[in-house]
């Protein structure tokens, strides 16, 4: 029984570092899309207010912010991954491993988690920015 529940979490664990992938990736696409929207559209068009620039460009800060942070989840998942490959590799030889190497993969991982909820909400407040922008200039 236990090595079936070992086996279970390990595939639910790849399951969800792939579908940690998908999603950071996904957003960080459609959060460069939405900058490059708002800043064709801000550049050929003369914005309605000042009120309504100051939004959009805020809206294009939080984008470009949400891009940064995605961009820093990927290369901070690598250096977990390097991390868990040597500690894999470790167990594999019988060597011990130290638990420094342990709290790093563990601290490592906190910190994409991070990034990615901060990549997620940075995104959405900007998407909604955006969003908010396009309605109040196709009124005006």
């Amino acid at each position: 029984m236990a090595a079936e529940n070992k086996e279970s979490f390990i595939r639910w664990q790849g399951i969800t570092r792939d579908y940690f992938s998908s999603v950071s990736n996904l957003v960080l696409g459609l959060s460069t899309g939405l900058l490059a929207f708002i800043v064709s559209g801000l550049v050929g068009a003369q914005p309605a207010s000042r009120c309504l620039l100051i939004f959009a460009t805020c809206s294009m800060v939080l984008l470009t912010v949400s891009i940064g942070l995605a961009v820093w989840c990927a290369i901070n998942g690598l250096r977990d991954f390097r991390a868990t490959t040597q500690i894999a590799r470790s167990r594999y030889k019988d060597e011990p491993v130290r638990s420094s190497d342990r709290q790093e993969t563990k601290a490592l991982g906190n910190l994409s988690w991070r990034l990615f909820w901060w990549q997620m909400v940075l995104f959405g407040i900007g998407a909604g920015g955006v969003a908010i922008t396009i309605i109040v200039q196709m009124w005006s």
